[in-house]
């Protein structure tokens, strides 16, 4: 069993009956305490969440909001769905599977990003930038069963290739991944807004090739369990949840608030707020992912993309179980009752 299988066996596994003696139900307490687990370090793609409790705008709305530093997207899933975490974020490509292939107890309830974020970079003079181009070449991902695994995947699924034939290797979320190209040990990796800034400013000049055109899935999204969805009890404070994302999500759009952002990120991951330059930089890109499409208003799900998604997942063998129903991925109600 390769470790993706491990991770989505351990969110079925965590989802059964033994979980409650792993990890308790929540209760709530005056404000309701409440937790949200990032799918990897804390970077500027999260400040719509860390925005909302520096400046206090969800005790402002009754809510106390634990912050949990994930170590990759498959983890934040499983922590999820054991409600070990309360709310998450994570890819359509790593929770759509849990879902429908090892009855994960899942539900995406709004959503963050519109397309997907991550990059494929390569050397000019030796580039990858056609899934053809992966056979037989050894690729960096940023964590085993997380996304940028699950996409390397179905980049070569998509055309009828065999992943099998691609070598993966563990080159991590930062601009460290060059380091790995140079060597020659990899021949390409994965990076997205902020580590493709760091690489642009140390003149490192690579070509980069969006996975996005190659695998257009549904961006980052909020999850929770099914099973703390289903609890009326928990309703009013999924609502807040969700109207306070919108917030911090409509605040990273204006320029005005990007050293804010930055220093807010900061407290939570030092590094990452040092470079204010790069910061803004990567929250100028950052706009246009959370751009939303198909006429929805940001932070509600784009049901019609999640369709064709789960479509192609089905179609590329992401997805072995079909004909799951839509709103057993997405539902969208908790987001647009918080745009009320």
């Amino acid at each position: 069993m390769n470790r993706r299988s491990f991770c989505l066996a351990s969110v079925a596994a965590l989802s059964g009956i033994g979980s409650s003696l792993l990890f308790p139900s929540i209760t709530f307490a005056s404000p309701t305490s409440l937790s949200w687990v990032s799918p990897a370090r804390i970077n500027l793609v999260h400040s719509y969440v860390l925005v909302g409790v520096a400046k206090g705008w969800f005790k402002d709305e009754g809510l106390n909001v634990d912050i949990r530093v994930g170590t990759g997207t498959a983890q934040s899933v499983i922590q999820v769905a054991s409600s070990n975490s309360f709310f998450g974020q994570a890819s359509s490509s790593t929770s759509c599977p849990a879902i429908a292939d090892q009855g994960a107890d899942l539900l995406t309830i709004g959503q963050v990003t519109y397309k997907g974020f991550f990059e494929l970079a390569s050397l000019k003079n030796k580039p990858i930038n056609q899934a053809a181009q992966l056979q037989g070449k050894t690729i960096g991902v940023m964590s085993l069963g997380g996304a940028t695994d699950v996409l390397l995947d179905a980049m070569s699924l998509a055309v009828g290739l065999n992943p099998a034939n691609v070598t993966k290797v563990v080159t991590g979320s930062s601009s460290s991944g060059a380091a790995f190209l140079q060597r020659g040990d990899v021949d390409a990796f994965f990076v997205f807004p902020d580590s493709k800034f760091a690489l642009q400013k140390m003149n490192i000049d690579l070509l980069y090739a969006p996975l996005h055109d190659y695998v257009p899935l549904p961006g980052d999204a909020i999850l929770i369990s099914k099973k703390n969805a289903a609890d009326a009890r928990n309703r009013d404070a999924i609502v807040k949840f969700l109207k306070v994302c919108r917030k911090g999500l409509d605040y990273m759009q204006d320029e005005r608030n990007f050293d804010e952002l930055i220093s807010i990120v900061a407290q939570f991951n030092p590094v990452e707020g040092a470079d204010v330059e790069k910061g803004r930089s990567v929250l100028s890109m950052l706009k246009t992912y959370c751009e939303p499409t198909g006429n929805v208003q940001r932070i509600v799900c784009d049901e019609q993309a999640w369709k064709e998604g789960v479509q192609l997942m089905e179609k590329i063998g992401i997805i072995k179980t079909h004909g799951v129903p839509l709103d057993r991925y997405v539902d969208n109600s908790f987001a647009k009752l918080a745009l009320a």
